[in-house]
């Protein structure tokens, strides 16, 4: 694995999408008279685990296609690389879904999750668009 020939785009969707993995089960979405939920906690917890599962399935998918590309897996008829930009647009509704259901006691994570995926579809959006950035080496 060559790590150095990844595009800037690539670090957006893979590196991005493993921060928002972590920052979905881990950053207080919620903060209430000093207890913290998590974006997969009550309430309205399946908006969360919805947006973590697609966070999954695109960081997996990416992965397959950049590491193995020679893998064959069904894809929707947009293809694999639009299938990532809808389920990212998929995962940033949910959160905002959750995000507007209860605003009184928000905590800072639920900000930071909303710009992580934000940052994963617009990175796979570049990828399908053909707009990769290879990133530069300084060596």
């Amino acid at each position: 694995m060559d790590f150095s020939k990844l595009s800037r785009e690539d670090w957006m969707v893979g590196g991005g999408g493993l921060l928002l993995f972590i920052f979905l089960l881990v950053l207080p979405f919620y903060s209430d008279s000093g207890y913290t939920f998590v974006a997969t906690d009550s309430p309205d917890s399946i908006w969360g685990v919805f947006a973590l599962i697609l966070t999954i399935v695109i960081v997996l998918d990416w992965a397959l296609a950049v590491f193995s590309p020679k893998t064959v897996l069904p894809t929707a008829p947009i293809g694999r690389e639009m299938t990532r930009v809808v389920l990212g647009a998929l995962a940033i509704l949910f959160l905002l879904i959750k995000l507007l259901a209860h605003t009184s006691y928000l905590g800072w994570g639920c900000f930071v999750d909303l710009i992580v995926a934000v940052v994963v579809t617009y990175g796979a959006w570049a990828i399908a668009h053909g707009k990769s950035t290879p990133v530069k080496s300084t060596v």
